[in-house]
């Protein structure tokens, strides 16, 4: 029985690694990203016992996640885990709902990638409290005891929390007894590794033949330069991995909806199994027109999707073939596993956004969670990208190419001390 504590202080940094010198993460919008975190630590009055957490930025602007989080902590401090873990749900809405920050929002923007942060931390906190991996304390939750700790608000028109419930206690008959099967349950994954759009010809050849080396099947590369240099691109990868591997690209919402339909006509040859973020991430009948001219092609979007509203819109409309969540853009499990849930009931396969610091260290969680309380599609697949693993303390580990399934106790954001001490924007040795 887990002994009671209490929580005394939430410490925030800014932390950020200088990734743009070597152009990691650039994209056909995104051209200089040092790869950052709003890292957020929530102190009890145990020293053994700390939650940690983050959102994902790519420079600036991480300062102004930091003090979003200063207008949270007085929602948590003082209060005893047990009753945090009881009433989780009315803190989210506290947060996400609240009265004054709401306006600048709601539920999207710089306030809502700081509640991601900051329930991440809690999410992590009270696993932690019951030495158990995020997973195995969902999967161990009652549905109806899970169901109480998500938002169902403004959703209930598309699935409702009777619906829920069925899905997971379905989901719930077929989990293994034996749960070392979890532990042991290797998860597939495509890397983006390879194909950075600042990246010069001759290194994306030896980074995909490199990745082919270690096992990887499922390559992702970015697009939107120029169409002609997008081609040129697409036949260096294919050539390199082959027909028999997987090919993704990803244009980062630079296309019009009419340069998208013109595009995909040019690289559709190449065999791609998705086109990510074609236009605009907001433009749902867009997608939806895209979609029309290309019955035969498939989309991806979700990484900057910014609520489980626009989910709801994208997923009733037909309007992608692949839900693409992202675990610091949604506001923490609390916003993403009614996202999971609606997938579920429309047959949408869901394959994670992981192309940024701590990102393949949540989604390892989450695709378990999805895999074994609700999804019913058979189709899973997950991006992989390794960028500032090093700074973990317990990093997604990836065999041939898949993700191996997290053992230890959180959800497995923890930078290194000394990685924290030099990268913290304010007063890092790196940047002062």
């Amino acid at each position: 029985m887990c002994v009671t504590m209490k929580i005394i202080d939430v410490i925030v940094r800014d932390i950020r690694f200088p990734t743009s010198k070597d152009n990691i993460g650039t994209d056909s919008l995104h051209i200089d990203c040092d790869y950052s975190a709003t890292y957020v630590t929530i102190l009890t009055d145990d020293n053994n016992l700390s939650g940690v957490g983050l959102t994902f930025t790519i420079g600036k602007g991480n300062d102004l996640c930091c003090k979003s989080i200063d207008y949270f902590k007085d929602f948590i401090i003082n209060r005893e885990i047990d009753e945090l873990e009881k009433n989780l749900l009315f803190i989210w809405y506290q947060v996400t709902d609240h009265s004054q920050l709401r306006w600048v929002g709601p539920n999207k923007g710089v306030v809502h990638l700081a509640a991601a942060a900051f329930f991440n931390a809690i999410w992590d906190l009270i696993s932690k409290y019951y030495n158990k991996p995020l997973w195995k304390y969902v999967l161990d939750l009652q549905p109806e005891e899970l169901l109480k700790k998500v938002s169902f608000s403004y959703i209930n028109d598309v699935i409702t929390e009777d619906e829920a419930i069925e899905i997971i206690k379905e989901k719930k008959k077929i989990i293994p007894n034996n749960l070392d099967v979890l532990e042991s349950t290797i998860f597939p994954a495509y890397t983006t590794a390879a194909g950075w759009l600042g990246y010069s010809d001759e290194k994306m050849k030896k980074l995909a033949n490199e990745y082919l080396q270690k096992g990887w099947t499922h390559f992702k590369m970015k697009v939107g330069q120029d169409i002609e240099r997008d081609i040129h691109r697409c036949d260096i990868i294919r050539n390199v991995i082959g027909n028999e591997n997987i090919l993704m690209v990803d244009s980062n919402q630079i296309w019009s909806v009419k340069d998208s339909i013109e595009n995909i006509n040019e690289l559709k040859k190449y065999n791609i199994l998705f086109f990510e973020e074609p236009t605009s991430t907001d433009d749902i009948l867009g997608f939806r027109k895209i979609k029309d001219a290309h019955p035969g092609e498939k989309l991806a979007t979700g990484e900057m999707i910014q609520n489980k509203i626009l989910f709801k819109q994208f997923i009733e409309n037909n309007s992608l073939d692949f839900s693409q969540i992202d675990s610091c853009r949604l506001a923490s499990l609390n916003e993403i596993i009614p996202v999971l849930l609606m997938s579920s009931k429309f047959d949408i396969p869901v394959i994670p956004h992981a192309g940024g610091v701590g990102l393949c260290e949540y989604v390892q969680h989450i695709n378990i969670i999805n895999k074994f309380l609700f999804s019913n599609n058979t189709f899973f697949l997950c991006e992989y990208a390794d960028s500032c693993s090093e700074h973990f303390e317990n990093p997604a580990q990836i065999i041939n190419g898949s993700y191996v399934t997290p053992t230890k106790p959180g959800y497995s954001v923890k930078i290194k001390d000394n990685s924290l001490n030099k990268f913290d924007y304010n007063t890092g040795v790196y940047w002062n």
